[in-house]
């Protein structure tokens, strides 16, 4: 009892202290002022990362999409695609090796009926483990692409602030007489 109502005064306590007031005096007099925080376009993010997030995780390479990643999106969506395909290829052959290994356990004619049953076992062993590995491999390729999506939205204004760049310069090596390719980091303030 003493915890939620600790939770609903911290709650209280927090709305009400986001509109600070401040008073000035002068002359005598005291004005009230609305405490503001001038925020300008240009500092504001330009895409959602929360919007990109959602975007790759209804399809993958879509948040790729949304924050002008041109390239990585195929790339998303082809790791996804791929990744459902062999699961869907390894699965099949798994439930086949499985009713041929059933049915030679019963007795019946199966379409492997010259594979003994230890055969049979070890084959749908091994297709169940590859299987199981690339759905887990595509559940890691589709987390990647939402996080992948969802960084690259945070570092949009980062990446177009004229204020920071990284480019490619030419630099003189110290031990030879040839140039040298490096990549130059500017920060005006």
């Amino acid at each position: 009892m003493k915890i939620k109502i600790l939770i609903i005064g911290l709650m209280l306590t927090s709305t009400f202290s986001l509109a600070q007031l401040k008073t000035e005096t002068g002359n005598g007099t005291e004005v009230i002022t609305k405490d503001s925080v001038q925020i300008s376009s240009e500092t504001l993010m330009e895409k959602s990362p929360i919007r990109a997030s959602l975007y790759s995780a209804i399809l993958p390479g879509a948040g790729q999409l949304y924050n002008k990643k041109w390239i990585k999106a195929p790339i998303a969506l082809g790791l996804v695609a791929t990744g459902t395909g062999f699961t869907i290829y390894y699965n099949n052959l798994y439930r086949r090796y499985r009713k041929a290994f059933i049915a030679v356990q019963e007795g019946s004619p199966s379409e492997f009926s010259n594979l003994t049953a230890e055969q049979l076992a070890v084959i749908q062993d091994d297709y169940k483990r590859k299987r199981d590995y690339s759905v887990a491999l595509t559940a890691l390729a589709y987390l990647l692409n939402i996080v992948d999506a969802t960084v690259d939205a945070h570092l949009y204004t980062i990446r177009k602030d004229k204020e920071m760049t990284l480019k490619p310069t030419v630099l003189q090596s110290e031990m030879s007489i040839e140039p040298v390719l490096g990549l130059a980091f500017n920060f005006k303030f």
